[in-house]
């Protein structure tokens, strides 16, 4: 079992107390009511969004490639790699915009889901970094001044059918499409002990990976209003490889229902061209699903 199932697994068993106190609570105060369970085939369309907040940790390997990188150092394909690790206090002052919003429609046992990401950074300072050659031959700390400017969008679009539904949750089964767009821009001024690469330059990149998505996801039910939802996929593509997860613990209003799960994406690109390796983004999310 993963590291990222046994964390939401844990993580809904310490919130199933807080849930049966909550229950408690209805029934000696007489609170609102428990909203109605929605009938999920009257053959009605339904319809929600829900934005979201979501500040991973980031871990990873980055590829770096320059004609001008002497290839008797770094290889004949020009490359150096540069690894990476950060969290949200190290990143969230260098977003500049940014729109994190999920929606699904339904109609009875047809569902559709879409999630979009959208994130604008930038950033001006100097940095210590380690650049490592191919096969770890050459390892060589610099210190970078480096200006940067990056777009990422990220979107998915999955439909599915529901084959599961009760009083005890609901699964969909779905295929979909999952496209990841970056472009960068970035100029530089590095000093170190040798001639690694170019002291000074500037450079500009775009990329866009789609993939195809197939996974299952739901929610099982803790209670009138408590429920755990979950969600797992795998994507192919032909430069990629993607896979995602979440888990944790939702609560359900007469309006919706507020989220909060542990997400986790894992990205890599074992091709020749492959501009990142072994990335991965995982933290909590933060969300409040809104029905229509």
């Amino acid at each position: 079992m993963s590291r990222s199932v046994l964390s939401a697994i844990a993580f809904s068993v310490l919130l199933w107390p807080i849930g049966a106190f909550a229950q408690s609570s209805d029934v000696v105060a007489q609170a609102t009511p428990t909203p109605p369970p929605q009938n999920a085939f009257d053959n009605k369309w339904h319809a929600s969004i829900t934005p979201y907040l979501w500040a991973p940790g980031i871990s990873g390997t980055l590829v770096f490639r320059h004609p001008l990188l002497p290839g008797a150092i770094v290889g004949a394909d020009k490359e150096a790699s540069i690894n990476v690790s950060t969290g949200p206090s190290n990143y969230l002052s260098f977003i500049d915009s940014g729109a994190l919003v999920a929606g699904e429609v339904r109609k009875n046992a047809f569902d559709i889901a879409a999630d979009v990401i959208f994130l604008n950074f930038s950033n001006n300072g100097t940095a210590n970094v380690t650049i490592t050659g191919p096969g770890g031959k050459v390892e060589v700390p610099l210190t970078a001044d480096v200006g940067w400017h990056l777009n990422q969008t990220m979107w998915e679009l999955e439909p599915g059918l529901m084959f599961a539904h009760g009083d005890d949750g609901d699964a969909i089964v779905f295929t979909g499409v999952r496209s990841v767009s970056l472009k960068a821009s970035a100029s530089w001024s590095f000093s170190g002990p040798i001639d690694l690469i170019p002291l000074t330059g500037s450079d500009s990149e775009s990329v866009t990976v789609t993939d195809v998505l197939g996974g299952i996801r739901g929610r099982v039910n803790i209670g009138p209003r408590w429920f755990v939802p979950l969600y797992q996929d795998i994507g192919f593509g032909s430069q990629t490889t993607t896979t995602q997860f979440y888990g944790g613990i939702g609560y359900a209003e007469h309006w919706g229902n507020l989220l909060l799960f542990y997400r986790q994406l894992y990205f890599d690109q074992p091709g020749a061209n492959a501009r990142a390796r072994g990335l991965e983004l995982n933290g909590m999310t933060l969300g409040a699903t809104i029905n229509l």
